[in-house]
């Protein structure tokens, strides 16, 4: 039997020769597409192919690497400046959800088409209520969401159906459901449909379940993960949709995110989920990194029969933060005005003092 190593395109895949130039197309059309499908979600199978029966095993003799040492080729690097871009209009358009939450997620009000949001907090903050509370209100407004759940069953969501009616409608992927199908495909089929946004409970459990099942690393799995998103954000699906991806995050003990330096550098906004003085404070939320909106500021929001967001509080903050901007370029303008009069600042002064 020859062996090949799987290499997979867009619709199909090509079995190469270990040993020669032979190659292999398998398209759906054929026979052992299945087959070849599911190895090639497993972690480098070699398949040994004689016409008819088909087998596959582990990459003993490291021939993917020895693979991509002979297809390495020498790479044409191309420059792009910013007035070239062709940047679609409507990435700048905002999904709003009508609520004081939009002037704080974003400055042009709202969560920005193929954008990537990190979301993380302690454990019963309240990360995944008030979020499915926009996802509700996005949704209320003609948007297509996504719920991507690991975390909860489907009875966990019916409890909290009592509480939240208006969630009803929202479409949930629950993982947990595909227990004897590859969980990756799983993702990436439902993702192929095209949303405006969606919501991932949580980067760790779905990662984990991905890494578990297909046998990849920790790494593997959130490159994949991350690629995955870029991918979408980039409109590359069957409705060529500009998806924005909110994704939640566990905390370790000590209060630091789980996941990679690649994870915090690929997002556009990193928000956090607190209370203020201990768990018994009040509950809000504050971006430490915001390419689209401002850092530092803090929305305060309430749960009980419902998630209510403190408008009146977030109007006065930013009120008061205007009247302190003020007041300081004031009196950085009377500083200087001062140092002129008395010759301060001049280069006359800096002489005066070298000589005292």
């Amino acid at each position: 039997m020859t062996s090949y190593t799987i290499q997979k395109t867009s619709d199909h895949f090509t079995l190469n020769a270990v040993d020669s130039k032979e190659s292999i197309k398998i398209t759906k059309s054929h026979a052992k597409f299945d087959y070849v499908a599911a190895q090639a979600h497993l972690v480098q199978r070699i398949i040994k192919f004689n016409g008819t029966k088909m087998t596959s095993t582990k990459d003993y003799y490291k021939n993917y690497q020895q693979a991509n040492k002979k297809t390495a080729k020498s790479v044409k690097v191309t420059f792009t400046k910013l007035d070239d871009l062709n940047i679609d209009d409507s990435l700048n358009i905002p999904m709003v959800t009508n609520t004081i939450a939009d002037n704080f997620i974003s400055n042009e009000g709202g969560f920005l088409p193929g954008t990537n949001v990190m979301m993380c907090g302690a454990p019963g903050v309240g990360k995944t209520t008030v979020l499915l509370e926009l996802l509700s209100k996005l949704h209320d407004q003609g948007k297509k969401v996504l719920f991507i759940s690991a975390e909860m069953s489907q009875i966990d969501m019916a409890r909290y159906l009592k509480r939240f009616p208006h969630w009803g409608q929202l479409p949930i992927l629950f993982l947990g459901d595909y227990t004897e199908e590859c969980p990756k495909t799983v993702i990436e089929s439902a993702l192929n449909q095209g949303w405006d946004l969606v919501l991932t409970d949580s980067f760790s459990e779905v990662n984990d379940t991905v890494k578990d099942a297909c046998s990849l690393s920790k790494t593997q799995t959130e490159k994949w993960f991350l690629d995955l998103l870029v991918y979408h954000n980039k409109a590359n699906n069957k409705t060529k949709t500009y998806t924005c991806f909110v994704t939640i995050l566990q905390l370790s003990k000590g209060g630091v995110f789980v996941g990679g330096n690649k994870l915090k550098h690929l997002t556009s906004s990193m928000c956090s989920l607190d209370w203020e003085g201990g768990e018994n404070g009040r509950r809000f939320m504050e971006f430490s990194k915001n390419r689209c909106g401002d850092v530092g500021k803090k929305l305060y929001y309430s749960i009980g029969d419902g998630v209510e967001f403190d408008s009146g509080r977030w109007t006065r903050d930013i009120l008061s933060d205007e009247l302190v901007a003020e007041e300081r370029k004031q009196l950085e303008s009377e500083a200087s005005s001062f140092d002129k009069l008395f010759g301060l600042g001049t280069e006359e002064l800096e002489e005066g003092i070298a000589e005292l």
